[in-house]
């Protein structure tokens, strides 16, 4: 009898000291989830420095690339609102007149893509669109965001069950186009206003 109760023991102090392990290895998940990039952090700081300018009026000047084409935007902006456009050819984008706040968005949202995610959405995912190059600089002084560059391609998905049903049903390799997109957007200038 004393055997058993010995097993039973020895069997809880088991139980307890996997559970002990998963939580904490479940903790250690969560605690560095929850810590901040070094990409997050430089933009906080970028953002600290640019709300702490002193003035909230200013002319800014954009030399965007995207689908192909080259535009520039130059718009005036006041408390973070595009006021007027002062010159605009990015007409055949879907770039809307964007201010440097609209800038810091732009900026987070390209970092939070994921490194790859399927394309075309809503279709089967016999290709993925996978991010080769993700880089945002900010203004030593003001902070304002002087670059944000995406570059994305499509690729096979080797690892989806799509790609292979694709190739088994037409006897051809899927059609991953169109392949490659890029969007730079550059602040050529950026002058205060009274």
């Amino acid at each position: 009898m004393v055997p058993v109760i010995r097993l039973q023991s020895a069997l809880v102090w088991f139980t307890g000291l996997v559970s002990a392990v998963v939580l904490a290895m479940a903790y250690s998940v969560a605690a560095g989830s929850v810590s901040a990039s070094p990409a997050d952090d430089a933009r906080s700081a970028a953002l600290g420095r640019w709300e702490a300018r002193a003035f909230t009026s200013y002319m800014v000047t954009l030399r965007v690339e995207a689908l192909g084409r080259v535009c520039v935007q130059q718009v005036e902006v006041n408390n973070g609102w595009v006021r007027r456009s002062v010159r605009d050819t990015c007409d055949s984008l879907w770039l809307e007149a964007m201010s440097i706040e609209d800038l810091f968005v732009l900026a987070e949202e390209i970092e939070a893509l994921p490194s790859s995610r399927c394309g075309p959405p809503g279709q089967p995912c016999p290709c993925h669109r996978v991010f080769t190059r993700r880089e945002i600089a900010y203004d030593e002084e003001l902070g304002f965001p002087t670059m944000v560059l995406a570059r994305s391609e499509l690729r096979y998905n080797l690892g989806s069950a799509d790609f292979w049903q694709a190739m088994w049903e037409r006897r051809e390799l899927p059609s991953c186009t169109p392949a490659r997109r890029r969007l730079t957007v550059q602040v050529l200038a950026l002058t205060p206003i009274s």
